[in-house]
């Protein structure tokens, strides 16, 4: 006689032992890299163009500021398929585009706020929180995580 069970046949059943938190962690890990990263790439192509119009008497830009976003985005993209890949998070494309797409309101305020540092915090607590939406016992948990640090940041940002 079959017993019906509780979670479906297609859904993934949370990691057993240290399974979920080394994968956890290490989403936290390539969140919090990829963030630095990008914070970075973006700030040093504004410090150029800053430096590099200096001396210019009316409107001056340079090209990089501009190329620096979408390199980040694209750095950043490879960098967390790569990751989410090795880690076995899946399924990618339900935890990827929300990661990329809504990233950038918890990162802003908490750069704004308080400098690249607490910015690299909040890129590690977000991608770990959507990271956690993966396996059904904790996904209520990541969304609230998610929700709870993108309202945050909305309040920081738009106030």
């Amino acid at each position: 006689m079959n017993t019906p069970s509780a979670q479906r046949h297609d859904e993934r059943a949370a990691p057993s032992g240290g399974g979920l938190a080394t994968r956890v962690l290490g989403a936290a890990g390539t969140g919090a890299a990829l963030t630095c990263l990008s914070l970075g790439l973006v700030d040093s192509a504004n410090r150029y163009d800053s430096r590099t119009c200096a001396n210019a008497p009316d409107f001056c830009m340079t090209v990089w500021p501009a190329v620096s976003l979408p390199v980040a985005f694209a750095i950043a993209l490879v960098g967390l398929v790569v990751a989410y890949r090795l880690l076995g998070i899946r399924p990618r494309l339900a935890v990827i585009p929300p990661t990329l797409l809504l990233a950038p309101f918890p990162l802003d305020a908490a750069e704004s706020v308080a400098g690249l540092w607490p910015a690299t915090v909040a890129g590690a607590v977000w991608a770990a929180a959507l990271a956690l939406t993966v396996w059904r016992p904790y996904r209520i948990l990541g969304l609230s995580a998610a929700a709870a640090l993108l309202l945050g940041s909305f309040v920081v940002v738009y106030r």
